[in-house]
């Protein structure tokens, strides 16, 4: 199987099982739900290496999205 099939089948599956266990736990905030559906695709890029075309910029950018949500959290249990 081709790694790009296997790694989209696999973030798919991993998705859906997050949003499971969040919505069973009863969680509502939807920065929970971000935050891991972007450390899962970063997880499943570095482990399954699928192939890209050019510089994958949709990484940079959920990295960013990542770190602000980590810091505001970060900053709010602090202050």
């Amino acid at each position: 199987m081709d790694r790009s099939y296997l790694s989209n089948t696999i973030l798919s599956i991993l998705i859906i099982l997050t949003t499971y266990a969040l919505w069973s736990l009863g969680e509502s905030r939807v920065d929970a739900y971000i935050a891991l559906y972007i450390l899962e695709y970063v997880v499943v890029k570095a482990v399954l290496r699928p192939r890209r075309r050019g510089f994958d910029w949709l990484m940079l950018i959920l990295l960013i999205i990542f770190t602000i949500i980590i810091g505001y959290r970060i900053a709010e249990v602090l202050y």
